[in-house]
Parts: structure tokens; C-alpha cells; sequence
């Protein structure tokens, strides 16, 4: 039961009352619904004979202190059925408007539901049907597509807030992410010893500064019978010489603290971004680019200001409040408890305070998010808004965003106006009620003046270290949540994993097989199904299809951006799993309908393969690529910068460097996905020309929409809703006057309505 849901203890033991040996069930999901379509909680599971259902209320304890949520401490069982796999001929999931339902399909009888559930519910319930009809039919079952994809937090059983980020914010344990941290600056222990060193020296002398410049003052240089009496010049000697050296060792432990910490967050960057290349390209999908640029970006530099100010002033104002509680005690036992107390209460008070505001923090964000994202919409969508005339909706959208994040904030600063005076209000009158009784200790003889000064320079002292305390916690639940969401990252394995031991191909053919396969980007609903198709190497073969096929999903199958759900593709006789990376994504070249050109010159994008390309060879390859012209007319010919903020080029011009780019890398297979697509017939022509420059001795796969681009290849597939419809010759295929022929007769009758 590893991937799907954490079956509790009570509902174990409630399943052993009625003779299921737990330590065989495979599988566990838990439902919202009965079958009924009643809320209760339903537990599914399932071993190699039969198929459980257990339906109940979880009860919770009481939430004790220090626990983030009520641990569960009993199951109240209402139904429990069991059922024979052998009576069972397969499961399945049946959806419907706002719910599904897990549906039985016995081997005689009807079908019937054993429980419904939430639609968000669907992708395990899926994966959990597959599973209970694999063993039904005896067949193997294979969880390496599930590594890494759990739904629920192993520790409390809770579902992830996020299915896309397996982070539980009750079980999230900042102090373990912290000592992480630490770790990162563990080359630099010398540096972070000195910087502790300093900081301690340097409040140490701070905290020492009143005693010689108010006690020794009043009680030893100004009483006539003093140790010191009218010796001036030594205190102010002291004193100073305090001043300077702990001036000193702040500027020693800034100095290092600038150069160290920089470091440490300048290599967190680079490990979260090369971390983030690793990873597959189904991590990228669905996901805004802000939002993993703030990954490398913000959240690195929270962790920056975090150790850079948070940090040292954190141990700062430690050691000064330490200091300031000793000497207090020396000076007035009695004064410095009463003193002591009130300093708690404030801490406490003020915190609880904070504590409180962190849900207005959160909602602020999520305006101020939300606001952001209306700007850039409508900033990217410029061209849109201006040709509908929606300026003033758009400036009242944005209004409305903002005026919701401008609320939020107005109460966060109003409460923060009307609590905080309050506190240090407390803070003052106590102060000067501490003052008051201290005067009174003076006049009775049982307390020195110069004492009493120190305590009174003691308490405007605490102010600092009192407010450092009173904020830190939201800082640090700050810092620790960037980092878990950088960590993520770096834990983060691909979905699409290197073999253990790849097979290494310098050089392919080209023959590529699809034996039975099957591909679904959400469970239950597949996107490829069941294809089987051989293209020879050396061949030109072309894929056909409305839009929305699978088309496109077949060829990043080829070329293992995605792993296929079922079924093998082979190139050579070679499984892709197999194939080492760096070979297929040699041997594999894509030129697709989207270009992009990275920031940089013409020359740097052509060889973008192999940056060590010598410029004859990319002048070559933008010459075959029908390029070269229009680049000499550039302003800086091939080091002219494109990309943004540099020149601007049309759609044809980026995709005849494209071409050239794919010409350097010198593929034994191209795949073209709609490379000449939304370009005129004279645009369209001349990057033609260029392809079949790349034809020579490849093995061709082509994607068009134009048919009549695709007349002259060596076989032609037609895909609908997934499966392979047709496979033939374009004379064949309109001989069979099938799917083939119906897309080519609409495109026919368009082109001669145009005509006419």
C-alpha cells in the first residue's frame, strides 16, 4: 500500500476483526461516498483472492499541544463488504456530471457500484481499478510510473494540497529544513566560526558598555568615597575601547558574513536550476513561468536576506538578551525578575499577535499574486486588448485585483497600528514603574544610583532583542517554506529516468517500432491508444490527423519526452528506456511549429547543438537551411542578437534558423511537427526547399496539416482519437476513399472555394 492512501491502525484493526490478514492487502484508496452517494468514509483494498470495502467515521482525539493535527483514535465501522476476486471479472471507473463511481462487473450478474467519490478522486481510483484487473487476470503490475507520484502524505494521511507538489504543510519539518541549510555552508566552517566568534565578542562588549558607562560613572568616579573617585578619564577609556573593538568585530563578522553568504546562495541557484533541467518535461507542463523563476530566483533570495540579516541578527540579539538577564540579576535580583516578567508577556503577547496576522499575510499574497497575474495577462495580451478597444476592462479588472489586495493590506497595517502602541504602551508604564520602584530602593539605601541607571539603560536596551522575538517566527516559517519548495526541486526525480546501465548508440539507423502503444496524461483518459506501426529507416513517413489526434504526442513519445503508459517504442530493436540520453537526443532532431530563439546572437542559436562550431559550418548549414540571404541583410549579419530584446524576426525567418540549428546537429532521425504551418505559400516553399536539403539519408516523420506537403512521402499514417485509422500511400489511401480521403477532399474543396 505505497502509493495511494495510508490505511490508519483502527481501520486495520477493524479489518482484522473480520479475518483480513492486513499484511496481505496490495492496495489501499479511500473514498467520500458510499455507494449510496451517503459522506462517510470508505477504505477500498484488495489481495490476491478478495476485494475489501470497509465504511465508517474516523473520530480524532483531542488537538494536544506541540501536534499539528488530531491523531486518529477510532474507526466506527457502519458496513463491510467482501468480494471474491474469482466472482469479479473487472472494475472500473464510471464518471458522471460532479462524481464518479467504482463499478463491479461480476463474472455473472449485473454490474453494480461498491462506492463513489470525488471527481479529484479519479486519477487513484483509475490507477487502483488497473491494478485490481491485472491480478484478477493474472498479469504483472508495474509501479515504477507511480514513483514519486504519491497523493497522500505517508505521516498523517492527508492528501497534498497540491497533487503536483508532494509537500504536507502539517507534517512539513522546518527544523530538519533548516539543518539542510546548514549544511550548504559546511566548506565554510571557518568563516561561519569567525562570524559566530565576532558577533558573540562584539554583544558581549555591547552589553557590557552600561555597566562602566552609568554604574561605574555614579558609584565609583562620582562618590567621593568610590574605588575610582574623579578618574574620568579611565572610564571614558574603558568605554571607548569597548566602542572600537566591538565596532571592529561587527565590521570583521559583516565583511565575512558578505562574502560567505553570497556564495552559499549564488551555488543554491545554480543547484536549483540545474536540478530543474533534469527533470522531465511533464514537470514543466501546466506550470506559470513565474512561478519557477521565483524558485530560482526569490525563494533563493529569501534565504539570502534570511542568513545574511535574520541570522546574524538573530544571534545578536541572543547573546545581548542573555547578557542584559545576567547582569540585571547581578545588579537587582528582585527588580530583574519583575522586569523579566513583563519582557515574557510581551514576547508572548506580541507573538500570538503575529501568529494571528499570518492568515492575513497568506491572503495577501494571494491578491497580490492574483493581481500580478492580471497585470502580465494583460501586458502580454497588449495586441488583443487594444484590438477589441478593452483598455478600461482591463484597467478595471486590475482595479478590482488590486483594490482586494489594497483591503487586506489596509486591515494587516490597521491592526498592526491599533495592537502594537498598546503593547509598548504596557511596555513604557512598566518601564517607568520599574524606574519608580528602583528610586525608592536608592532613597532606602538598597540599591545603588549607578545600579539603578545601568538597570534603567538595561531595559531601553531589551527593546531591540524584545521586537527581534516578537517577529522572528513568521520570518522563519517564511524562509523555511522557500526552502522545502527549493528542496523539492532538488530532491525531484524525473518521471522520464535514464536506464541504470544505458545502451550506448553513436549512430541509428533509423528503424523505429510502436508495438501496442499506449499513452495517457491523466489516468482514464488515453490520449494514444494501442498503436503499432514500423517505419523504416531512410523512409519519409507522414502523420495525419485533425487537431487534437495525438499526433503531436506520438512523435514527443519517439523521441522520449514522455514515457509511454503501455506497450514499447524501439529504434534499431532497442527500447528508448534503454538508449542513453545523450545518444537519443543526438541521434533525434526536432523542428517544430514553435520555435524559439534563445537570447543571443543568429550564430550562437545555429550551433546551439555544439557551441564549438567553427562559423563555416554554420554559415553552411544557414545557406542550406535557405537562411543566409536574409541574415547578410541584418544590421550585424550573424551576430546580430534575437531573442528579447534583440531583433525581431518574422515566423518564417525563425524557422529556417531552426532548420539550420537541426542541420548542425546532423540527426539520423527528424521529426517535423508542423514546421511550415500558419506560413504564406512563398514562406512555405522556401523552408520546403530547406527540408528536403535534411532529407538525404534520415529517416523522416512528419506532421502537416497541408497535405499536399506530405504527397510525395513513403507512407502516410492517419491517426484519429488516438488510434491508427489508415496506413498507406497517398494514391492508396485515396484509392480506399477512407479518413485519408475525406481530409484530403475538404482541403481540395476549400483550396477550389478559394480559387473561385
Amino acid at each position: 500500500m505505497e502509493y495511494f492512501d495510508v490505511m490508519p491502525d483502527p481501520v486495520k484493526k477493524e479489518l482484522v476483526k473480520r479475518g483480513v490478514f492486513t499484511d496481505k492487502l496490495l492496495y489501499c484508496v479511500k473514498s467520500d461516498l458510499d455507494a449510496e452517494g451517503n459522506y462517510i468514509d470508505v477504505y477500498l483494498t484488495f489481495t490476491t483472492e478478495t476485494l475489501s470495502a470497509i465504511s465508517g467515521y474516523e473520530e480524532f482525539g483531542k488537538l494536544k499541544r506541540g501536534e499539528k493535527r488530531p491523531v486518529l483514535m477510532d474507526f466506527k465501522t457502519c458496513g463491510y463488504e467482501e468480494y471474491p476476486l474469482a466472482d469479479i471479472k473487472k472494475i472500473y471507473v464510471d464518471r458522471y456530471a460532479n462524481a464518479a463511481r467504482l463499478m463491479i462487473v461480476p463474472a455473472n450478474g449485473e454490474e453494480f457500484p461498491i462506492a463513489r467519490f470525488s471527481l479529484g478522486f479519479s486519477d487513484k481510483f483509475e490507477k487502483f481499478s488497473e491494478r485490481v484487473n491485472k491480478t484478477i487476470t493474472n498479469e504483472p503490475i508495474d509501479d515504477s510510473l507511480l514513483e514519486g507520484k504519491h497523493t497522500h502524505c505517508p505521516i498523517c494521511g492527508e492528501p497534498y494540497p497540491d497533487p503536483n507538489r508532494p509537500v504536507c504543510p502539517n507534517c512539513v519539518d522546518r527544523r530538519s529544513t533548516f539543518r539542510r541549510l546548514l549544511k550548504l555552508f559546511g566548506e565554510f566552517k571557518g568563516s561561519v566560526a569567525l562570524i559566530l566568534l565576532t558577533i558573540l565578542l562584539s554583544n558581549v562588549m555591547a552589553v557590557l558598555t552600561p555597566v562602566f558607562g552609568t554604574k561605574m560613572l555614579y558609584d565609583d568616579i562620582l562618590k567621593e568615597d568610590g574605588k575610582h573617585y574623579g578618574q574620568l578619564g579611565l572610564m571614558v577609556g574603558i568605554v571607548l575601547s569597548i566602542d572600537i573593538l566591538s565596532l571592529i568585530m561587527r565590521v570583521v563578522s559583516g565583511v565575512i558574513t558578505s562574502r560567505t553568504v553570497p556564495k552559499v546562495a549564488h551555488r543554491l541557484r545554480i543547484r536549483i536550476f540545474s536540478s530543474m533541467e533534469k527533470l522531465s518535461l511533464d514537470f514543466f507542463t501546466g506550470k506559470q513561468t513565474g512561478s519557477l523563476m521565483s524558485r530560482v530566483d526569490r525563494d533563493s533570495m529569501n534565504i539570502y536576506w534570511f542568513f545574511t540579516d535574520i541570522v546574524p541578527f538573530g544571534l545578536t540579539n541572543v547573546v545581548k538578551l542573555l547578557g542584559i538577564t545576567v547582569i540585571m540579576l547581578t545588579l537587582s535580583p528582585v527588580l530583574s525578575i519583575g522586569l523579566i516578567l513583563a519582557i515574557l508577556f510581551i514576547i508572548i503577547v506580541q507573538s500570538r499577535f503575529y501568529r494571528s496576522q499570518r492568515k492575513l499575510y497568506r491572503k495577501f499574497d494571494v491578491a497580490t499574486r492574483s493581481a500580478n497575474s492580471v497585470l502580465s495577462d494583460a501586458m502580454n495580451g497588449q495586441r488583443v486588448v487594444k484590438a477589441f478597444a478593452n483598455e478600461s476592462l482591463e484597467a478595471e479588472r486590475y482595479s478590482k485585483k488590486n483594490s482586494a489586495a489594497f483591503m487586506i493590506n489596509s486591515n494587516i497595517n490597521s491592526r498592526i497600528a491599533g495592537t502594537i502602541p498598546l503593547i509598548w504602551t504596557f511596555y513604557r508604564i512598566f518601564s517607568k514603574l520599574f524606574f519608580y520602584i528602583g528610586a525608592v530602593m536608592v532613597i532606602r539605601g538598597h540599591l545603588l544610583l549607578g545600579s539603578l541607571t545601568a538597570l534603567v539603560s538595561y531595559t531601553e536596551l531589551a527593546y531591540e532583542p524584545i521586537n527581534f522575538f516578537t517577529w522572528i517566527g513568521d520570518r522563519w516559517a517564511r524562509c523555511m517554506d522557500a526552502a522545502s519548495r527549493m528542496f523539492e526541486i532538488t530532491d525531484a526525480l524525473p518521471s522520464v529516468k535514464e536506464a541504470d546501465d544505458p545502451v550506448r548508440m553513436e549512430k541509428m539507423r533509423g528503424d523505429i517500432e510502436l508495438k501496442n502503444v499506449t499513452f495517457e496524461y491523466e489516468a482514464g483518459h488515453p490520449i494514444i491508444k494501442d498503436i503499432s506501426l514500423k517505419v523504416e529507416s531512410g523512409k519519409m513517413y507522414g502523420i495525419v490527423g485533425k487537431t487534437g489526434a495525438g499526433k503531436s504526442t506520438i512523435i514527443n513519445l519517439m523521441a522520449r519526452l514522455y514515457d509511454v503508459t503501455g506497450g514499447e517504442i524501439l529504434i534499431d530493436g532497442v527500447n528508448v528506456r534503454d538508449i542513453a540520453f545523450e545518444d537519443l537526443r543526438r541521434c533525434i532532431g526536432i523542428v517544430s511549429q514553435e520555435t524559439y530563439l534563445f537570447m543571443g546572437s543568429i550564430a550562437d542559436n545555429i550551433r546551439y547543438s555544439d557551441p564549438n562550431v567553427p562559423m563555416e559550418e554554420v554559415i553552411s548549414a544557414a545557406k542550406a537551411a535557405n537562411a543566409h540571404d536574409f541574415i547578410m541583410k541584418l544590421p550585424d549579419g550573424y551576430d546580430t542578437k534575437v531573442g528579447e530584446g534583440g531583433v525581431s524576426l518574422s515566423g518564417g525567418e525563425k524557422q529556417r534558423i531552426s532548420i539550420a540549428r537541426a542541420i548542425i546537429q546532423r540527426p539520423d532521425i527528424l521529426i517535423l511537427d508542423e514546421a511550415t504551418a500558419s506560413m504564406d505559400t512563398r514562406t512555405e516553399r522556401r523552408i520546403q526547399a530547406a527540408i528536403d536539403n535534411l532529407k538525404a539519408g534520415r529517416t523522416i516523420i512528419s506532421i502537416a496539416h497541408r497535405l499536399s506537403t506530405l504527397r510525395d512521402a513513403d507512407m502516410l499514417c492517419v491517426i484519429e482519437n488516438g488510434e491508427l485509422k489508415e496506413k498507406g500511400t497517398h494514391d492508396e489511401l485515396i484509392a480506399k476513399k477512407g479518413k485519408y480521403f475525406e481530409l484530403y477532399k475538404m482541403q481540395f474543396e476549400a483550396l477550389g472555394f478559394i480559387n473561385n
